[in-house]
């Protein structure tokens, strides 16, 4: 068997005996035996009995690996997973704050309705991305990643910036536009580049922590307008909730800096300082090991490809029944429902919904490390199913004492773990493409 030295230099290797065949040829020996097919369908199942049991509940990296691996995926973790998350967190801080600013003073100060409004700032918001995430997707074949996913950023943040000038809803709604089309790139972006480093067992464990840094950013948007109404109003001759998209503004530029010069882009063509030759190496190797190396090319023949994947029908019906589902914006329904209470104060209609995301938190590591556990997500996903069914049976009743109303707001945030297992879920099948 090759193992590394104890220093374990990646350079150095040296061959134990049982690698050595009888005819001075190294390689793994083999023996023959007259043993019955039972006997070695026992001893299989023994061996994987074995891994399963090293393997545990808990763990971070496979059963086997290397110093040397598990330093190259130490930096993969604090270079890419670094940024991705503090992109992410960026960007559903920028998507959510409309929400927080919409019940924080803007809806009375610029004379909205009951809320129409705000469901036309999500629609234009929803067209932009709808309209820019294919086309992301298509540049990033030609532009390296490191410079496109940060310069998205860098645009949506000034959008987001001008939100604070607004004094009619039509600026408002053309601001979102812009600033959902730039903030599509970030999500099937950053999760094409972990797809390209990770190996599937991996994939599930950095998919809910990238996507648990959006839930994080949730809650924080509700507690930085709750802040910022209590220390900022009226500063500089302006209202709170126009503060929160100056400090949503000021929160990006950095993040966008950051990943300029440290996103590391994909193992085929990334130019990383911090990764040494055998490590550029070796994330090649990773991905091949499992059959994912690339096969497609760009051209014509890729709509083909496309159109006529399993993938593309199942998992775009899946993500869209998902997202027919009132959960992605269950956080805002419930502040506009605690609003309409009149017996809450402005930073507690901020503050209570990040309750929600404190339960998506929960279910995304869970089922994070769940579904690596059991080697699969349908189980997870239909569990996950059956909690949010319950909680929209209740929401759809209605009339039911208002604990069980707020607890089944708060319980509906485990509808986010989706996001991770599906997106996971395509990285892994669509690797070879």
């Amino acid at each position: 068997m090759l193992k590394p030295t104890e220093q374990d230099d990646p350079k150095q290797i040296s061959i134990s005996q049982s690698d050595i065949h009888p005819s001075g040829k190294v390689g793994p020996q083999t023996t023959t035996s007259n043993s019955s097919p039972s006997s070695k369908s026992a001893s299989i199942s023994s061996q994987l009995g074995q891994e399963t049991q090293k393997r545990g509940w808990f763990h971070w990296h496979e059963p086997g690996t290397s110093k040397a691996e598990k330093r190259l995926i130490f930096k993969l973790d604090f270079f890419l997973l670094t940024y991705g998350c503090l992109c992410f967190f960026n960007k559903y801080l920028d998507q959510t704050n409309i929400s927080n600013a919409y019940v924080s003073g803007m809806s009375s100060e610029l004379h909205f309705g009951a809320g129409n409004e705000l469901s036309w700032m999500n629609t234009y918001f929803n067209a932009g991305y709808i309209i820019g995430g294919p086309l992301s997707n298509l540049i990033l074949t030609l532009v390296a990643p490191r410079i496109w996913l940060p310069s998205c950023m860098s645009a949506w943040s000034i959008f987001v910036l001008f939100l604070y000038k607004c004094n009619t809803a039509k600026q408002l709604y053309a601001l979102r536009f812009f600033i959902g089309f730039f903030e599509s790139a970030a999500f099937p972006g950053i999760h094409y580049v972990l797809g390209s480093w990770f190996k599937k067992s991996e994939l599930a464990r950095r998919s809910s922590l990238f996507v648990i840094s959006g839930v994080l950013g949730q809650m924080f948007s509700g507690y930085l307008q709750a802040a910022l109404y209590t220390g900022m109003e009226r500063r500089g001759g302006l209202s709170a909730w126009r503060w929160l998209f100056i400090f949503d503004f000021v929160l990006a530029v950095p993040i966008a800096l950051y990943g300029f010069f440290f996103f590391p882009d994909t193992p085929e063509t990334t130019k990383a300082f911090y990764l040494n030759e055998w490590e550029r190496k070796r994330a090649i190797e990773r991905i091949e090991e499992e059959g994912r190396t690339p096969v497609g090319k760009m051209d014509v023949s890729v709509i083909k490809r496309i159109a006529l994947s399993w993938q593309l029908w199942t998992f775009s019906i899946g993500w869209a029944l998902w997202c027919l589902t009132c959960g992605s914006y269950i956080m805002q329904f419930f502040t506009l429902w605690l609003k309409a209470q009149k017996t809450f104060s402005v930073p507690q209609i901020n503050n209570i919904p990040t309750s929600i995301g404190a339960v998506n938190f929960f279910f995304m590591i869970a089922t994070g490390f769940l579904s690596d556990k059991l080697g699969a997500r349908g189980p997870v996903c239909l569990g996950v199913g059956v909690v949010l069914t319950f909680c929209f049976l209740i929401l759809t009743i209605w009339d039911v004492p208002t604990g069980l109303k707020m607890a089944a707001y708060i319980l509906s945030g485990c509808y986010g773990c989706f996001s991770p297992l599906m997106a996971g879920w395509v990285n892994s099948v669509c690797g070879g493409d």
